[in-house]
């Protein structure tokens, strides 16, 4: 699974500011996403793993940066809620430009 180069250039002009990298790369480690793509559907049906549940990921941003915000909130102490949220915000907006291979 990839984004398009054009497509993760959009993503980092969006939230060019008040993002932290280390929270990201926590975020691409601890909660995987998994896409399904068949041959009737015109994109990916694409899931995240959450406390050990599947989640769907579109049209359910809120409820997810608020899952993962109440789950990794206590790793970060030192990182503002702002940034915070706003991090997995662009996680999720990456998760939802997947290509699958």
């Amino acid at each position: 699974m990839f984004i398009s180069e054009s497509e993760r250039e959009e993503i980092l002009s969006k939230y060019h500011e008040n993002t932290s990298d280390e929270v990201l790369k926590y975020m691409r480690r601890r909660f995987p996403v998994h896409s399904i793509k068949l041959d009737w559907m015109e994109r990916p049906f694409t899931q995240m793993f959450i406390d050990d549940k599947l989640y769907h990921v579109e049209n359910n941003k809120k409820n997810l940066v608020n899952r993962i915000y109440y789950l990794i909130s206590e790793d970060f102490p030192s990182v503002d809620k702002s940034i915070l949220r706003r991090t997995i915000k662009m996680y999720i907006d990456m998760v939802l430009r997947v290509i699958p291979d």
